[in-house]
Order: C-alpha cells, then sequence, then structure tokens
C-alpha cells in the first residue's frame, strides 16, 4: 500500500533527487509518464522515493502496484500522469539537432520560441523538447563554455547516431529542414531515397583553436597547419603509412574515404587564454596523439583528459565489466 504520509512536497523532493541522480536500472516506466514542468519521470520510482521522505524508508518496487494504484495517488496530489509514448523517431531526433544548431548558430535568441516551434511541429511538449536537446548537448564534446545550452544525459542511442550525421556536414544536414518538415506535417511519403548510412559516417566536430573571433559565441581557432603537420608526422611513424590510435591501435579500414583518427591535444586548447597561444610546431607536436573517436571521448570523461596509458586501464576495465555480464 502507498503511504497515505505521502504529500506533493514529497514527490517534488523524489523528482529532483531522479533529476539529479537519474532513473536506476531496471526502475524505468513501461506503461506511463509522470509529468512535470515538462518533464518525465518514472511514477512508481518517484512514489518509492517519496516514501523515504516522508517516512524515512524508501517503498521497494513489490510493496506496491504501479499503473493504475500509483497514478491514481499522484493524480490525487495534482501530478499529470500519461500513457508512454514511443521513443523519438529518427526524423523527431533530427528536429532536435536541427534545434541544437540553431541555438548553436544565434545564441542569442530567444529558446522559448525556439522550443515552441519544434513542439508544435512533432506534437510533444516545450519543455520536453528543451529537454532533448540537453540530451543532444551530451553527445557535443566541446566544453560547456562553448555549448549553447546544459547537457542532460540521454539514453536513446538513435539520437547520438543523428547527431554524428548531422554534424559530420552541419550544412548539408541542415538543409534538409524543409523537406522533413513537410514530411512530417502532412505525413508524405519521404522523398529521399534512403536515410543517410549513419555505420559510415564518423562525427568530425570543427571547432576552431586558442584565441577568439568577433562573433557572438567566441570560438577556439584550431591550427590547420598543425592538424596538417600532425597527420604527416605520425603517418611516418608506420611503414604502412597509416594513423594508428596510440590507445588501442585501431586505423581507418580500407576504402572508407575519408579519415577517422582524431588528433588529440594532450595540453587542452580551452585552457589558452583569450588571445592564444604561440608555440614552436616541433613543441606543438609533442602535444599531440592520435586517437580513434571512442578513445578519444574516452579521453574527454576526465579534466584534465586521461592519459593514453589511463585510456587502456579504462577500455580494459569496461571490456571486464562487459565481459562479466
Amino acid at each position: 500500500m502507498i503511504p497515505k504520509t505521502i504529500t506533493r512536497d514529497h514527490v517534488l523532493q523524489a523528482i529532483a533527487n531522479i533529476r539529479a541522480e537519474g532513473v536506476p536500472k531496471k526502475r524505468e516506466s513501461t506503461k506511463f509518464n509522470l509529468v512535470h514542468d515538462g518533464r518525465l519521470y518514472p511514477p512508481k520510482l518517484a512514489l518509492s522515493l517519496a516514501a523515504k521522505y516522508a517516512d524515512g524508508e524508501e517503498l521497494t518496487a513489490p510493496e506496491f502496484s504501479g499503473g493504475d494504484e500509483s497514478n491514481a495517488f499522484l493524480m490525487g496530489l495534482g501530478f499529470q500522469i500519461q500513457a508512454k509514448r514511443e521513443d523519438w523517431s529518427w526524423k523527431e531526433c533530427y528536429f532536435a539537432v536541427w534545434g541544437y544548431d540553431q541555438l548553436d548558430l544565434e545564441p542569442g535568441q530567444v529558446k522559448t520560441a525556439l522550443y515552441r516551434e519544434i513542439a508544435e511541429l512533432i506534437g510533444r511538449t516545450a519543455g520536453s523538447i528543451e529537454f532533448k536537446l540537453q540530451n543532444v548537448s551530451s553527445f557535443d564534446p566541446r566544453p560547456r563554455e562553448l555549448k549553447p545550452i546544459a547537457e542532460a544525459k540521454n539514453a536513446q542511442t538513435l539520437l547520438g547516431e543523428v547527431y554524428q550525421w548531422y554534424w559530420a556536414d552541419r550544412p548539408k544536414a541542415r538543409s534538409f529542414y524543409n523537406q522533413y518538415r513537410d514530411e512530417f506535417l502532412f505525413a508524405l511519403e519521404s522523398t529521399t531515397s534512403a536515410k543517410p548510412n549513419l555505420s559510415t559516417i564518423q562525427a568530425l566536430t570543427i571547432i576552431e583553436e586558442g584565441g577568439t573571433n568577433a562573433s557572438p559565441a567566441s570560438r577556439r581557432k584550431r591550427s590547420q597547419k598543425l592538424l596538417n603537420e600532425g597527420r604527416r608526422y605520425f603517418r611516418d611513424l608506420h611503414k604502412d603509412g597509416r594513423l594508428k590510435c596510440q590507445a588501442c591501435g585501431f586505423s581507418t579500414p580500407d576504402g572508407l574515404g575519408f579519415e577517422v583518427i582524431h588528433l588529440h591535444h594532450t595540453n587542452p586548447i580551452y585552457e589558452a587564454d583569450v588571445a592564444g597561444r604561440r608555440i614552436s610546431l616541433l613543441d606543438a607536436l609533442k602535444s599531440l596523439v592520435p586517437l580513434c573517436p571512442t578513445c578519444h571521448a574516452l579521453a574527454h570523461t576526465s579534466r584534465p583528459p586521461l592519459s593514453v596509458q589511463a585510456i587502456k586501464k579504462l577500455r580494459e576495465s569496461l571490456q571486464t565489466s562487459s565481459g562479466n555480464e
């Protein structure tokens, strides 16, 4: 039975807890969502945590039923419950990434107006749009100060795939907006022969390095000469002339058509002052490390970035953990 000592304030405390800590495995909702401030939460988990704030002890899942019992109790406290929708489709994810792109292009625009525009198009709440754009931000490898919106952890793999495809060629991806909007609004059969082949596209996010420019959103300028010389330098280290990830040994497969190995800065460019930095090419090369996209992402799970040795140990621990499941 659900304790009658639970009040609306206790549920609000539980919601704050879920926002801060996330939803544990096996506690996701399967049929219904608790809607609060445009965001969605598992109703049964919210009540389990609310009991802790009311009586000092969290309710376990077997102690009460979800569905009608939980929903009726929460609605009695003034909360909104809705049947759970299917996860976001490919085109809905496209509109979310498009919205994130718009914020990145024009950081001074009114965000709520953009959220409403996308919400009216795809039939979701403006609050859920804002949260989805924060999910998109979680895939953006740039430092927080260079992102147009705060990030929120995302669990939908498809959103990450759409982000990778979109960010690999932003102008081209952006050009699909009118077509996708009309197809979505009028339920038209897509005139695109096939969805982009996401499995063969590497996310090549381009950022500037060092100094700042005059645009409203400052970017770090990246030295193209350093990247060109760096690729040449590391290719010359191997007989086959390939770039290889120093953490896992991966190199770009034959026939792919473009290079996927990144040159990682062990001396992060975001740590430079606004004037940038002037160093010799030889010294700059010493701060570069070739990494595959996966190892590059692992490097940036920490500040300062993980060393090559630390990345190797992290990969080993993740592989061991996966093998034990």
